[in-house]
């Protein structure tokens, strides 16, 4: 490390030992309490800072990557001004089916409608995450997409499970850990991108920037994550 980045560290709380830092602010810019569940996965101290900015829909012929790429990063950065000395971490999840760009439904009528259309179909869940190193002042950042077939639910279960108040703060109107509505019948891929947050692209940006993060001790992943290289392989529920 340079003299001047050194000095940049100490004032901003980062110590490096090796090629390693030792990190004493890490920020998730989330209100999500499912990715404020997921992230104490991690063996670091971590504080949840809700943004404030109202999410924007997607631009014409904006790629999905590209939108929760932009609202991930947007979050971020929001948030890193009230925490300029920490790394911050933003992250932002849809649904793609049939071509058209899903997030939370807002009343009983949308929730229904969405997910009627997503019944007996199978969709993607992707999730842009992006990390703002106060040391560098660089952004980088990742997405993660997984399949999710869904089952053929009944209208009434679907009115059920909108009685509970449970669509309305979640991309695609469904919380795939629910035991209850358990709404798909398999996934490929990412199990923990689906209810929020890929802890396994999260370490690897902290990675990138020297942060050597692990999951803390005891932790197995959701057994349905069969290809994930981090964890055991035991039922983890996610509430």
């Amino acid at each position: 490390m340079s003299n001047a980045l050194l000095r940049l560290a100490l004032q901003k709380g980062i110590w490096e030992i090796g090629h390693f830092r030792i990190m004493i602010q890490l920020v998730l810019a989330s209100a999500s309490p499912r990715r404020r569940e997921i992230i104490r996965i991690l063996d670091l101290a971590v504080t949840c800072v809700s943004p404030k900015a109202p999410e924007t829909r997607p631009g014409p012929d904006e790629a999905v990557e590209r939108y929760v790429t932009r609202l991930s990063l947007g979050k971020a950065k929001e948030v890193s001004i009230q925490k300029p000395s920490s790394v911050v971490i933003g992250a932002d999840t849809v649904v793609v089916s049939a071509g058209m760009i899903l997030g939370k439904p807002y009343d009983i009528k949308g929730a229904t409608e969405t997910l009627q259309a997503l019944r007996g179909r199978t969709h993607r869940v992707v999730t842009g995450l992006a990390l703002l190193d106060p040391l560098t002042g660089k952004a980088d950042t990742i997405t993660r997409s997984t399949t999710v077939s869904m089952r053929r639910y009944t209208d009434d279960e679907i009115s059920e499970y909108i009685s509970r108040g449970e669509p309305f703060d979640k991309a695609g109107g469904y919380a795939i850990q629910d035991p209850i509505f358990n709404p798909c019948v398999c996934i490929q891929g990412c199990y923990l991108n689906v209810v929020g947050l890929p802890i396994c692209d999260l370490l690897t940006l902290l990675r990138r920037i020297g942060v050597n993060a692990t999951t803390r001790i005891g932790w197995t992943r959701p057994y349905e994550c069969g290809d994930c290289l981090i964890g055991g392989a035991e039922k983890v529920s996610m509430s």
